[in-house]
């Protein structure tokens, strides 16, 4: 399995997050996930909702190539998680900005539920830049829409568990698993949003999920300013993902 951790950029400020993401660098993931913050984070769980406002104060797209430069020398492939209003200004240059940043790819957790027009034209403006679509689907998107999106990209797949993140709603995980897989064949799936124990984790791994996404949890180590507790919940993760 792969591992994939996600920080909103840069909470709760630069110096803290340069901290954090110091500690982080040095540690076994193999995706690292950039939420670029947005008013609206709507798709966010209470726990990661709460942090863009703070986020939006230090973002620069300077700084982010700074993070990004520094994660790609570590060896990891680098994703935005963007809302599709981060386009609505000018889809070309926020594009363009990713991919001078070094970022590989972006995952936009509300186009396939408000802006499902917009897929088509916003796959084929990522390809232009080579940068790569991620599908984000959950279970209550459509057969159909998974398939045709599928067929539209040739990216690793994030699958969400929950309708947001750090939310607690009972799932099926083996059906969900089962059901995706039979959906996407062999393409690599991620699952995330709603990521909360270790016993899920594990579950995840036996029923033959490709990685896990975790970021909710990484959010109040950073608020207490626990380097130790991050360490060590990181590490947590990846002796359930790596070993």
């Amino acid at each position: 399995m792969k591992l994939a951790l996600y920080l909103t950029f840069p909470y709760p400020d630069r110096e803290t997050f340069s901290t954090f993401f110091g500690e982080m660098i040095r540690m076994r993931f193999d995706y690292l996930e950039l939420g670029i913050p947005t008013g609206t984070p709507y798709y966010d769980g209470p726990i990661i909702r709460r942090t863009h406002r703070k986020a939006m104060e230090g973002f620069s797209f300077s700084f982010l190539k700074e993070i990004v430069n520094v994660s790609r020398l570590a060896g990891k492939k680098n994703y935005a998680l963007v809302y599709y209003n981060h386009f609505h200004s000018s889809t070309g240059k926020f594009l363009d900005d990713l991919k001078e940043a070094g970022i590989d790819g972006a995952i936009v957790p509300d186009l396939l539920t408000d802006y499902y027009d917009e897929r088509r034209q916003l796959s084929e403006e990522m390809k232009k830049r080579d940068l790569s679509l991620i599908p984000f689907f959950t279970s209550s998107t459509p057969d159909s829409a998974i398939r045709e999106m599928t067929l539209l990209t040739d990216s690793w797949i994030y699958h969400g568990l929950q309708p947001s993140t750090g939310i607690r709603v009972p799932v099926s995980i083996d059906l969900m698993v089962s059901r995706i897989r039979k959906l996407c064949n062999d393409r690599e799936i991620i699952f995330g949003f709603g990521i909360n124990s270790m016993e899920m984790v594990r579950e995840l791994r036996a029923e033959g999920a490709d990685g896990i996404a975790v970021g909710s949890s990484l959010v109040s180590y950073m608020d207490s300013n626990d380097r130790q507790g991050f360490r060590s919940e990181i590490e947590m993760l990846g002796d359930a993902v790596y070993d």
